[in-house]
């Protein structure tokens, strides 16, 4: 197998090939091409080879001449010959080092120092393009801080959301959950910071490089010159288009929405099946409640302590809205929701609901009337039915603003 050029492209190729792979032009035309090639060269050898002949025979003839008339001149003709040669020789050496001198060495000269200073100025370019290129990525990074930021503080609003606990309030998921589809819905887009451009280095074999090769490398600089001028002005058009968003206002309400569920999730915890010393505690914060007492399984008058479906604690509490506050221990207990009010707590809300619908059964019922209940997490708050209206309601509320409360 022998490489071959193809005529087509000049790439070296196989001599076995069908096409040209880089171009595809057919063997049959490249060795078609190759054959005009060849015999086209042969041609010319063959004059050369002629054009040789017939100067090798012309210059003996010459030479033959010059012998003859060498014979035939004086000695002062020969001098006058020599000095005429000689004069004629120096007009020629000096016309070929005039000729190389203006017509290769100073434009090749001319075009090295083009060279140099397109250099500077393509460098000069770059810089200005550069300092274009930083402040556009300052504004970007700006832009990406504040989105970054943004981000962060709707992935911690989701995995709120998404945590799994049960709030108090059921619409604060609902809210928050509206706020982060608001705050996704408004965040801006995140830009790309951009590259700089490398200087550009002076080719250190310009130095013996014919014109032409530099003239070459110059032209490559200008047109690179000019791409980085009208980049600066698209990248200016980019970087004025670009706005560091305030996304403080949604921030705010993220971070107000979360602390809301937040709160909401550990007042669900803090109402959820709590300790009967918890209760007590809480109880004793309410201003009309007076002494607690809670029941034990030696004294319960229901018997459902600690049993399937009953309360895990209940504390009976006296008021002075009743004239009972002198009321504690056994006697407060036997006395009941009547004394003043209950307590109870339950392991799930199911059980402290059904305990609420059974206690709704007797509502209406005179002698079994039950007074006010209402479920609370897992407990049941009862007041008595002794009591106005308006004052059970006012009771109810205040021991739900104590157990709700957070500190």
């Amino acid at each position: 197998m022998a490489m071959i050029k193809c005529t087509e492209c000049g790439k070296d190729m196989s001599d076995k090939a069908n096409v040209c792979p880089n171009c595809g032009c057919p063997i049959e035309e490249i060795r078609a091409k190759l054959g005009e090639i060849e015999s086209e060269r042969e041609k010319k050898i063959r004059v050369k080879e002629e054009e040789k002949k017939r100067k090798e025979v012309e210059a003996e003839a010459k030479k033959q001449r010059k012998e003859a008339a060498k014979k035939a001149l004086t000695p002062a003709e020969k001098r006058k010959r020599v000095v005429t040669g000689v004069f004629a020789l120096i007009l020629v050496l000096s016309a070929g080092v005039c000729g190389w001198y203006f017509g290769v060495k100073i434009p090749r000269e001319n075009a090295y120092q083009a060279y140099i200073i397109q250099v500077q100025a393509c460098n000069d370019g770059i810089q200005k393009y550069n300092e274009v290129i930083s402040q556009y990525n300052d504004r970007a990074k700006e832009v990406i801080a504040a989105n970054d930021e943004f981000d962060e503080t709707i992935a911690a609003a989701q995995a709120l959301v998404d945590c799994g606990d049960t709030p108090y309030e059921g619409a604060k998921i609902t809210i928050l959950s509206n706020s982060i589809k608001d705050a996704r819905n408004n965040k801006v887009s995140t830009p790309e910071l951009k590259e700089l451009a490398p200087s550009v280095q002076t080719d250190p074999g310009m130095e013996k490089a014919g014109r032409a090769e530099i003239e070459s490398a110059t032209s490559v600089m200008d047109e690179t010159l000019d791409k980085y001028v009208s980049d600066i002005s698209m990248v200016n058009t980019e970087k004025d288009a670009l706005s560091v968003p305030d996304y403080s206002d949604f921030i705010d309400t993220l971070n107000s929405n979360s602390k809301e569920l937040e709160d909401s999730y550990a007042i669900q915890k803090q109402i959820t099946a709590p300790t009967e010393e918890w209760v007590m505690t809480r109880l004793g914060r309410v201003s009309d409640v007076a002494n607690m007492a809670p029941v034990t399984e030696e004294h319960d008058p229901n018997d459902h302590l600690n049993k399937a479906g009953g309360y895990t604690s209940t504390v009976y509490f006296s008021t002075a809205l009743l004239g009972t506050e002198e009321l504690s221990g056994d006697p407060l207990i036997d006395e009941g929701t009547d004394a003043g009010g209950a307590v109870e707590t339950y392991r799930t809300e199911d059980d402290a609901q059904n305990r609420c619908d059974y206690l709704a059964s007797l509502d209406g019922v005179s002698i079994l009337a039950p007074g006010s209940h209402e479920v609370l997490g897992t407990m049941v708050i009862r007041t008595s039915n002794a009591l106005k209206a308006s004052q059970q309601e006012t009771l109810t509320n205040a021991i739900i603003e104590s157990m709700i409360s957070l500190d």
